[in-house]
């Protein structure tokens, strides 16, 4: 029922014409289970907000994931690097009360599933299935007994750091490691995620931090929202050995939607526009040190310009190279799709916010992939770790 009656509401602006395609890509998408393994969209979900509501910014909200198809949605709550370890836990925490009560508000469209079958009885009753993730491993401040903690209120996986290193995991931004990927007790964190059946997540690692993970895990690990280093040399991207890895531990990769992953130009064009500009943003820094709100105010029309400058770059396109990447490295059930909507500040074109997600599927057929390799890159390969891992 459910994707007989969204086939009709996808607008027809958004979705990109499969030309002399023999396969309606509608058909293909809307009877997919369609899930996207990574949005930090939690964070925008603060008193007053109403995810069941249509947002003119942002990139999520339930009418467009209604109309990009998706069935299944990983909400990440985030944390930086920086935090204070004594207010970790209680952060996440409000995180996932504001998440749950936004499935309260919504409860007929929305639920928090902890089970890969919950999530199919979910989208088999027409509501879209959300799973909870945290992005940063300092969430647990460093007691492995918060793992439970945060198992229990129905975290299914853990993205095990971010752009700054922890004292047990080294991120892959850090270009001065003050130890060779895991400590003892972030091997612990790792052998506790898999006892529990907590995904481990290994996106911002390093890669010293993905070699000891997949020496020590028993189970399947992902990289949520991640791209490929052959196609753009940046440190958040994964290289051939990594990604070979990934597919023989049986685990999954989720391309990351945002341009300075997906593009080398993007990024190249991207880092001399901000180096540019570098003086005039510094002052404005220094203006507005004691008014944070007003600082990002006054940003918003240089980041604009620059990322105006941009414009048609990246499309959806370059996100299939990077699937078609993987595919062809190690094979379609070990790719996926972690979008990191409402995380970066921009996306590709066609693929400006969820509602897109179905041209990614008018992408593929046009290459030529099988429905039965678009269902598993769309959401399949997800689901089988989600149950294989979380039982």
């Amino acid at each position: 029922m459910k994707k007989t009656l969204l086939m009709l509401m996808v607008p027809a602006a958004v979705l990109l014409s499969c030309g002399g395609c023999d396969r309606d890509f509608r058909t293909v998408h809307f009877k997919a289970l369609v899930a996207d393994m990574h949005s930090d969209s939690v964070l925008k979900m603060k008193p007053g907000f109403d995810l069941g509501e249509r947002h003119a910014e942002g990139h999520m909200d339930i009418p467009r994931l209604r109309e990009g198809g998706v069935d299944l949605q990983v909400f990440a709550c985030w944390l930086a690097t920086e935090t204070e370890r004594d207010s970790c836990v209680a952060r996440v925490d409000e995180m996932i009360d504001r998440l749950e009560m936004q499935a309260a508000q919504n409860d007929s469209v929305l639920t928090i599933c902890r089970t890969a079958d919950e999530a199919k009885r979910a989208v088999a009753d027409g509501r879209i299935a959300a799973v909870i993730g945290i992005e940063n491993g300092v969430a647990i401040a460093g007691d492995l007994r918060n793992i439970r903690h945060f198992w229990d209120r129905g975290v299914r996986y853990m993205t095990l750091t971010h752009t700054a290193s922890s004292d047990w995991c080294i991120s892959s931004a850090d270009s001065a490691p003050a130890f060779h990927g895991l400590t003892d007790f972030g091997r612990d964190v790792v052998r506790t995620m898999n006892e529990l059946g907590m995904i481990v997540d290994i996106s911002h690692a390093s890669v010293e931090a993905v070699e000891e993970v997949l020496k020590v895990t028993t189970a399947p690990v992902i990289a949520s929202h991640s791209c490929v280093y052959a196609l753009c040399r940046h440190d958040r991207n994964l290289s051939d050995d990594q990604i070979r890895g990934i597919a023989a531990n049986g685990g999954l990769i989720g391309v990351n939607f945002y341009n300075g992953y997906l593009s080398e130009e993007f990024k190249q064009r991207s880092d001399s526009l901000w180096e540019m500009h570098g003086p005039q943003i510094d002052s404005l820094r220094e203006s507005y040190a004691a008014a944070d709100s007003l600082y990002r105010e006054v940003m918003k029309p240089i980041r604009a310009g620059i990322y105006g400058q941009l414009e048609g770059l990246v499309d959806v396109g370059t996100v299939v190279d990077h699937i078609d990447y993987i595919v062809k490295l190690v094979g379609a059930d070990y790719v996926g799709l972690g979008s990191d909507y409402d995380g970066v500040p921009n996306m590709p074109d066609s693929l400006d916010d969820c509602s897109g997600m179905p041209n990614i599927t008018a992408e593929l057929i046009r290459r030529g992939y099988s429905n039965k390799d678009i269902k598993k890159i769309l959401g399949g390969n997800f689901i089988r770790i989600f149950r294989e891992v979380c039982g």
